[in-house]
């Protein structure tokens, strides 16, 4: 099959979820044999496409600028609609959800499929009205999408289960619920970043990922533990509002933030870590749980939603809604060792389950179905 990825994705990210997925693709892809292209002219400056050979892009400009990666997203559009009329891939898989490619994929009969990540945007109404915005128009762009797609992939049960409700249009019988894999290996304790114990958080910090709460409910426990500390890794530096809550609760010298260069040095942070505390209100996926488990950490999660079903019991969970439960959890896994050592072991077999040649094979197999 000679399958078409577009754009979208690498031309406003960075470092991301969705691109590292995307990459992890067309890389299993090409080992199993089948043909993967991109559109030969975009701007990007996504890290994860060039460590892929043969795929690196360049930047439009090497410094920042207000709108530049509205810009580049812009310009992409027409590398991709050139690709879709002069390439005519077996299955083109747009990698976001602007809808731009609809009429050339019509035009010319071409199957296409479409991945959804979460419903964040529905249900917290997220998006701007702003001008350089690249979500503002997320929700009915995501909406038209799922409903014309010749296959729709969901990145666990709970996400599909969202999206029919969102998109009660949608054939369920289109949906397919594929896993992401895992990179990230377990390493030995790095004896130069071992000493005080830490709890690890990982990734972003606004609003439904509830880390201040987070630092709400562990207060007396930090305060009770005087070695402990918080360390966040990823979701770059405090900003005011964090700091200003952090000096409140009187944490300045308790709650950290490291930068993370490499998967090794994160594998080693998770490693080191006394547990993983992963208290988002929703995720679709939640990769950082994965990726703590194969690390041998032990994790803490909320009850319910994706985050249990990719545990699938291997993590120890608190109650968002019921005060004190996050303490509770945290300060049992801490002072009983071998409570650690269980959820350790248990999340490391767990963890296995999650691989991206399994996550690939998938791929193909919805490939051929809409290929007929």
């Amino acid at each position: 099959m000679r399958i078409l990825f577009d754009h979208q994705v690498f031309s406003w990210q960075t470092y991301g979820g969705i691109s590292r997925y995307i990459v992890e693709q067309m890389r299993g892809l090409q080992a199993l044999g089948q043909t993967v292209s991109l559109p030969q002219h975009f701007f990007s400056e996504n890290v994860y496409l060039n460590q892929l050979p043969g795929f690196q892009r360049n930047s439009m400009a090497p410094f920042p600028f207000k709108g530049k990666k509205w810009i580049q997203l812009q310009l992409g559009k027409n590398a991709s609609k050139k690709a879709l009329e002069t390439y005519r891939p077996d299955v083109f898989h747009p990698t976001y959800f602007d809808p731009y490619f609809l009429k050339t994929v019509q035009k010319h009969g071409i199957p296409w499929v479409i991945t959804v990540h979460d419903m964040i945007h529905e249900i917290y109404h997220h998006g701007s009205r702003g001008f350089f915005s690249l979500d503002k128009n997320v929700v009915q762009h995501k909406r038209l999408l799922v409903e014309l797609a010749h296959a729709v992939i969901t990145v666990s049960e709970n996400t599909k289960q969202d999206l029919l409700r969102f998109c009660p249009e949608v054939s369920p019988e289109k949906v397919h619920v594929v896993y992401h894999g895992n990179l990230l290996k377990p390493v030995e304790s790095d004896p130069l970043i071992s000493g005080n114990p830490y709890l690890l958080f990982v990734g972003q910090r606004k609003q439904y990922k509830n880390f201040l709460w987070m630092l709400q409910e562990l207060q007396a426990l930090l305060h009770e533990m005087p070695l402990l500390q918080v360390k966040c890794v990823g979701g770059g530096p405090f900003n005011d509002l964090e700091n200003d809550k952090i000096k409140v609760l009187g944490l300045q010298d308790k709650v950290q933030y490291k930068t993370v260069k490499t998967d090794e040095e994160l594998a080693i942070m998770y490693r080191n870590a006394r547990c993983f505390i992963f208290p988002s209100l929703y995720e679709g996926f939640g990769m950082p749980l994965v990726e703590a488990m194969a690390c041998g950490c032990p994790v803490l999660i909320p009850e319910g939603g994706a985050l249990s079903e990719i545990g699938g019991g291997a993590a120890m969970s608190f109650q968002h809604h019921i005060p004190g439960s996050l303490l509770e959890s945290t300060r049992k896994i801490l002072l009983d060792k071998s409570l650690r050592d269980d959820f350790t072991a248990k999340g490391k077999k767990r963890a296995e389950l999650f691989t991206w040649e399994k996550s690939v094979a998938a791929h193909v197999n919805i490939y051929q179905q809409i290929c007929g």
